[in-house]
């Protein structure tokens, strides 16, 4: 299972045990507190650990007497701090609500950074605030892609990634979590598959996506406005990417009446910014829906890794939920069709087994 996309060379067991020693915890309150005393600003009470994301990074809210702050272990070998940086500054020249980087130590990966707040839209989603909480993200995303390569700054969503990040749902969904042995049928049809995706994929105009533009990345503010983290590995890419993370999100499932409807308010706002977008709904809609099923097959590849090879099962419960995504999604395009089929009738089955031996209770009917 070696040389797929996104390992990197000490991406590993021991790292992410070092990541989450007491040893660098101690190194990174006695950072935050000489860059704190500097600025003649002190911590008022116990520090809290912040839920963090599918990376080895730590997050910790620090209370002070000017205000809470996030202070970040984002450990070098496994991180890109520096990246982190410069999106941070890119974005927020251009109006998106990412956090401000008021202090880093690249090569210890420490970073402190100002504080977005606590209600991510995975709650909002549950409130009345969750239709104004999607128009507020819609704007968010019409800010960022405009940015597209942002100079240089923003590297290039490449084909051959595309290719690659396919893989992560055959070498860790597949072969290593449900052991399952392709048929050369099967496989002939998967290939079929990638094909179609890919090439949906390339056919869209390149912008600025940030790449994971969903319920777990996006917090509500008090001003109403979509605050955005997790945001260091954007990428020039497809147009349609972040706005099918964000409608057709791993985490939550919203019902196919209200997708309709933002994607539309989603088509007249980017008409109005100016961006590129196809003037045929029905074709914008089969385009996006295409690219939400390659983000969704990476995922389960993700979700399954983390778990094989990092020892995190924290994902394993959403595998089955993002399977049944792809099912419903799969069955409104007749050239999907099987595909949908085989993954209802052959890897759902694998996938609830394997899953129960983790003990993870299978989604109910």
């Amino acid at each position: 299972m070696s040389g797929i996309v996104d390992e990197r060379a000490n991406d590993t067991i021991a790292t992410m045990l070092t990541a989450q020693s007491s040893n660098r915890r101690g190194a990174l309150e006695a950072w935050v507190d000489d860059v704190l005393d500097v600025r003649g600003v002190h911590v008022v009470g116990p520090w809290q650990a912040v839920v963090g994301d599918a990376s080895f990074r730590t997050f910790h809210r620090v209370h002070t007497d000017a205000g809470s702050l996030i202070a970040m272990d984002a450990p070098p070998a496994t991180e890109n701090n520096a990246q982190f940086v410069r999106l941070s500054k890119l974005f927020r020249a251009h109006g998106v609500g990412v956090p401000e980087v008021l202090a880093s130590d690249l090569a210890q990966g420490f970073l402190l950074v100002s504080d977005l707040g606590e209600q991510m839209y995975s709650a909002v989603y549950q409130t009345d605030d969750h239709d104004a909480a999607i128009e507020a993200a819609l704007d968010t995303l019409v800010k960022i892609a405009p940015i597209g390569s942002g100079n240089g700054i923003v590297p290039a969503y490449t084909t051959q990634r595309f290719h690659d990040e396919f893989e992560l749902f055959r070498v860790w969904l597949i072969d290593g979590l449900l052991a399952y042995s392709l048929t050369d049928s099967e496989g002939g049809m998967i290939d079929d598959v990638r094909r179609k995706l890919i090439e949906s994929i390339d056919s869209q105009p390149r912008v600025c996506v940030h790449r994971d533009f969903h319920s777990r990345n996006l917090l509500w503010g008090p001003d109403r406005t979509t605050r955005v983290v997790d945001f260091q590995d954007a990428l020039h890419g497809p147009a349609l990417y972040d706005l099918a993370s964000l409608l057709r999100d791993c985490y939550v499932r919203f019902d196919e009446a209200e997708i309709a409807r933002w994607r539309d308010q989603f088509r007249v706002r980017a008409t109005d910014a100016r961006l590129a977008v196809d003037p045929d709904p029905d074709r914008f809609a089969r385009m996006l829906d295409l690219t939400a099923m390659q983000r969704q097959l990476k995922a389960l590849g993700i979700f399954a890794r983390l778990d094989l090879r990092d020892a995190r099962p924290s994902h394993l419960v959403d595998i089955e939920p993002v399977i049944d995504h792809l099912v419903d999604v799969g069955h409104m395009y007749p050239d999907l069709n099987t595909f949908a089929d085989w993954l209802a009738q052959v890897i759902r089955p694998a996938a609830r087994d394997a899953l129960a031996t983790r003990g993870v209770a299978p989604c109910a009917e």
